[in-house]
């Protein structure tokens, strides 16, 4: 009896029918496969785990009730049950906590081999407050030492002049790195690894800019899928897709276009009290292309093309010079073709390589009177870097520039000082035509030295010379940078510089300057610390905090006998902080830089920059709650300093007024002051995400004077506002 007890139990377990179960495991949205995920099913207690490629199988899964269960940090927890019926080849998406807008993978730390350097990756600018939907270069106004540089446009770094601060994409200088206005970069912000901003003490590898450096990486294009995304709002429109050619390569195309002109335009047309002056209309195009030779070598182009226009909106013109009226074109556009090549020569070793091929053109025309530049531009880098042992490092390399350029001018000299110029029909018409040729060469070492492998401080004496055919003049730059690990989570640092930069070309032209005139330099000194309290975690506090002065010498000025002269000279001082907080779905920041920048001019004494600014305020914070998330930033800043007319007299022989001034850069504008805020709601299906978007720039509607309009008599004057409140609503989709 119980032999046949057992032989029927037996013959039970082994009629009982197995099953197979597998699929796919994925992200839902942007359908990443998720890989070393462990997979349950119960109540059998089995286990599977998913490959590369996001693929498991169950084999011999006995037929029955049964649930699926994966339960993955970061992600929701995933049942499903009554699959053990009959063979199964599952997609199973799995949904994220969290999703950052265009979700990125981070493949490497951000190389700093700068300590000066300050760097924001995709995934902090993309969703940075203030920055217009994620806008790389907007998000680098919320770093320590950058201004707010009011109708300019442009990047004030530290007080600087924005001609002292030098644009470069891939370490390639090119002339803008803005959109007029200032309201995007001229890369869409998904094509963009990473922003970098060189301020005060900077290192060897790049010169040419006394203020500091403003530098876009683009990404390398995914190679798992095709990617692609679309937007579409109130100012603009764009889309990128990017993906794997084949198994050793990838590519990117992305482009965008902005009508926020015919926007602006509208809003003048019914609004009395908009007293914008002018309205952008820009576009770009951006290719990147990558390929992965061999174990050694990767080679990788981009493709970046940049096109803006600028008209005047006179809404209710002051009484301007009829001559002048309306009569106003602005054009700016250029492309850049960038091939780099990197070569692995062991594990010790690297080269770099790369050129920088283009042509940049300016078109200025003003009742008429116009500036015309074309410029053809080949630019190269190399680089060999070599670790010799663990104390030591190198940094050899060339950075070189040459330019031809034909220059077509019909404009009379004008004499500026303190920001208020001669009228037009007073100064000797100039009308050329001309072309020139120039070429900046530069070589650097850049050193990294520890005396042992237990020494806490890192010595970086760093050399740069430069070659400036324009002035004929050879610049030698030595830069020092050291560093002292107090505890890990604690550094201490400092820099001194040499730097050195030509002469604007209309400052160094034979036909409308001073081709007298030398380089202007200066003298960079840093001292400062960082501190992480996070404990090596992701959570908690950090703190930065900078001390810096410039020594500015042979200034460019005006010079009412040669046009301009190196009689100038100035100084810049001030300190910066930086403070974040993060903690679960919440992150904080406070950004402070004091500063005070003067400037020396002969026969008008010591007075303010025109682009001083004693404060500098941002407060930024941001809150994720699963599909939504809110983020706002309060700036703060001191109004920068203008030259007040205080009347005019009557040139009879030009019949026209010429302004009487005060002192220069004696008056301020008001502080600017503006609160942005910007909302997402993301919409989650398998394949694809949709995000809808609301961004209100200026959201107490913050009446900012940022010029100053004048009569043609001087007479009457008015302030030029800034951007009203301007809510910016928009879709965007993801795949």
């Amino acid at each position: 009896m119980f032999g046949v007890l057992i032989l029927l139990f037996s013959f039970n377990i082994f009629s009982q029918e197995l099953i197979t179960v597998s699929g796919q495991l994925l992200e839902r949205g942007t359908k990443k496969p998720l890989k070393e995920v462990n997979i349950f099913i119960l109540p059998h207690k089995i286990k599977a785990v998913s490959d590369e490629r996001g693929n498991f199988k169950f084999d011999q899964v006995p037929r029955g009730e049964c649930e699926l269960i994966i339960n993955l940090t970061g992600y929701k927890k995933y049942v499903k049950q009554n699959i053990c019926y009959q063979n199964q080849d599952l997609n199973i998406f799995l949904e994220k906590v969290f999703y950052t807008t265009f979700e990125t993978t981070v493949t490497s730390k951000v190389s700093k081999r700068d300590d000066q350097a300050q760097s924001l990756t995709q995934e902090e600018f993309i969703k940075a407050p203030g920055s217009f939907g994620g806008d790389p270069v907007r998000a680098a106004q919320n770093l320590p030492g950058v201004g707010n540089s009011g109708a300019n446009a442009q990047i004030i770094v530290q007080g600087a002049s924005p001609d002292d601060t030098g644009y470069v994409i891939n370490g390639h200088r090119v002339p803008i790195i803005f959109h007029f206005g200032g309201l995007s970069s001229v890369v869409i912000p998904e094509a963009v690894e990473r922003v970098d901003l060189l301020p005060a003490g900077y290192g060897p590898e790049y010169s040419r800019a006394l203020g500091g450096i403003v530098g876009l990486t683009t990404k390398s294009p995914k190679e798992d899928r095709i990617h692609g995304m679309a937007y579409l709002d109130l100012l603009n429109a764009g889309g990128l897709i990017e993906g794997p050619i084949n198994d050793h390569s990838s590519f990117l195309v992305s482009g965008r276009y902005s009508y926020i002109g015919q926007v602006l335009k509208a809003v003048a047309k019914e609004n009395e009290d908009l007293e914008l002056t002018a309205a952008p209309t820009y576009y770009d195009i951006t290719g990147i292309y990558r390929n992965k030779i061999d174990e050694k070598n990767e080679f990788k182009t981009t493709f970046v093309l940049s096109k803006d226009e600028l008209e005047l909106v006179l809404n209710k013109p002051l009484a301007n010079d009829p001559g002048l009226r309306g009569d106003f074109y602005n054009r700016t556009e250029f492309f850049r073709f960038i091939p780099q090549i990197s070569t692995r020569i062991n594990e010790k070793t690297r080269m770099d390589h790369s050129l920088g091929i283009g042509k940049d053109n300016l078109l200025v025309n003003i009742s008429g009177r116009y500036l015309d530049v074309q410029s053809n531009v080949i630019s190269h880098r190399s680089e060999i870097q070599n670790e010799w042992n663990e104390n030591y490092k190198t940094y050899i390399g060339l950075d070189n520039n040459w330019d031809t350029s034909k220059v077509r001018v019909n404009l009379p000299t004008r004499y500026s000082v303190g920001g208020v110029s001669t009228p037009f029909s007073v100064g000797e018409e100039k009308k050329f035509d001309t072309v020139g040729n120039d070429g900046q060469f530069g070589f650097y070492v850049r050193q990294e030295i520890k005396t042992d492998q237990e020494s806490r401080w890192t010595y970086l004496p760093n050399f740069r010379l430069d070659y400036f055919s324009l002035t004929e003049e050879a610049s030698i730059q030595p830069r020092l940078q050291l560093r002292y690990q107090l505890d890990p989570s604690l550094q201490l640092r400092s820099a001194w510089g040499k730097y050195s930069q030509a002469p604007q070309p209309q400052e160094s032209s034979k036909d409308y300057g001073n081709g007298d005139i030398t380089n202007p330099y200066a003298y960079h000194y840093v001292l400062g610390f960082k501190k992480d309290f996070r404990q090596q975690g992701s959570q908690g506090f950090e703190f930065m905090n900078n001390y810096f002065y410039k020594d500015l010498k042979d200034q460019v000025v005006p010079d009412i006998q040669k046009n301009y002269s190196n009689k100038g000279s100035g100084t810049i001082l001030g300190g910066e902080i930086q403070a974040k907080y993060r903690f679960n779905e919440w992150s904080s920041q406070l950004v402070y830089t004091y500063l005070k920048s003067e400037r020396t001019i002969p026969g008008y004494g010591t007075q303010p920059s025109e682009f001083d600014q004693t404060h500098n305020l941002n407060l930024i914070g941001s809150l994720s709650k699963e599909r939504w998330n809110y983020s706002a930033r309060f700036r703060f800043v001191s109004g920068l300093p203008y030259t007040p007319v205080t009347g005019s007299t009557f040139d009879s022989d030009n019949d026209v007024y010429i302004p009487v001034t005060g002192r220069i850069y004696s008056q301020r504008f008001d502080p600017f002051n503006q609160l942005d805020v910007r909302v997402d709601r993301k919409f989650i299906y398998d394949s694809w995400i949709l995000t809808a978007y609301l961004d209100i720039q200026n959201l107490t509607n913050s009446r900012n004077s940022q010029n100053i309009q004048y009569a043609y008599d001087y007479k009457q004057n008015k302030k030029v506002r800034g951007l009203p409140i301007l809510p910016t609503f928009g879709i965007k989709g993801e795949f």
